[in-house]
């Protein structure tokens, strides 16, 4: 039990450690404006914080970060829509 709680809590550190690399990407190279900052659970594109072009950054950013190419039938919105759900699809160790 003890083995998998570690596990489990190793995970959830790697897991948090890329939310908060995200997060940070996100807020100094990709906000559309400065000064705003964004939680992991702020929807992205509704205040158009991030455009057409900021997502292709993003894409690559995610590529570089997790060493392996996001598959074109993964870009879809709904995988985009928060830091958080971003992690959660291609970030997870």
């Amino acid at each position: 039990m003890n083995q998998r709680f570690k596990e489990n809590s190793d995970r959830c550190n790697r897991m948090n450690t890329s939310i908060e690399s995200l997060l940070k990407f996100v807020n100094d190279d990709l906000l559309a404006q400065p000064g705003k900052k964004i939680g992991s659970d702020t929807p992205l594109f509704e205040d158009g914080g991030i455009d057409s072009l900021k997502i292709l950054q993003l894409i690559a950013f995610l590529e570089v970060r997790s060493g392996r190419k996001i598959p074109d039938e993964l870009i879809v919105m709904d995988r985009f829509r928060t830091v958080g759900v971003i992690a959660e699809n291609f970030l997870n160790l």
